[in-house]
């Protein structure tokens, strides 16, 4: 499930994207408090007090939708965690923050392969910004041959986040560009994808 801007409208614990957090419920085929969290906000690591803010927003509004805080573990990418221990998660959650600082991370610690893993196993991936964007070919299609700006492949598109009306979807790429708008997810399977509008609930 590769969010734009998490599972709230406008940030706001009172107004839930019911859209994107049901389907989140048919992925995981199990209640929110039963299962476990792996929360990785490393994309915002690099500025102290962005990470503190993401980190409780975020964890927030996990809560706010049933998980449980004993069983969400925050883990800043390094070297601790072996693909053995990141199979006991039932989630894996990528934040957002900077996403070729997020790429960059995660391929030196090999933390790709983790994530593979996890997602060929049927654990349920969720992104958020650059979470999501992590997992397209590239993410940055100005840019798309500076290899700093590619992504796992995973999503087989060039990806744009945080975008507007009046973004143009490009069409002179190898691949579909999916340009993400607040709200909006996208629901990720093994061989397709669906955009799943959490602002028509609030329209």
């Amino acid at each position: 499930m590769l969010t734009d801007s998490g599972f709230y409208y406008d940030n706001e614990l009172d107004k839930p994207l019911d859209l994107l957090i049901n389907h989140l419920k048919v992925m995981l085929q199990k209640t929110f408090a039963e299962a476990t969290v792996l929360f990785v906000p490393t994309a915002s690591m690099q500025n102290e007090l962005k990470a503190k803010e993401i980190i409780k927003r975020l964890k927030n509004e996990l809560l706010s939708m049933g998980f449980l805080s004993d069983n969400i573990t925050i883990y800043d990418i390094d070297d601790s965690l072996t693909i053995s221990d990141a199979m006991e998660f039932d989630v894996i959650y990528l934040t957002g923050g900077n996403t070729p600082y997020l790429a960059k991370r995660v391929k030196e610690a090999g933390f790709d392969k983790i994530i593979e893993e996890m997602i060929y196993a049927n654990k349920v991936y969720i992104g958020m910004s650059a979470g999501s964007a992590l997992l397209a070919n590239h993410f940055n299609v100005d840019e798309f041959n500076d290899p700093q700006f590619c992504g796992l492949g995973i999503l087989k598109a060039y990806f744009s986040a945080h975008c507007d009306d009046n973004t143009p979807i490009r069409t002179d790429l190898p691949l579909s560009h999916i340009a993400l708008r607040e709200n909006q997810a996208i629901k990720l399977s093994w061989n397709e994808y669906e955009l799943i509008d959490g602002n028509l609930q609030y329209q």
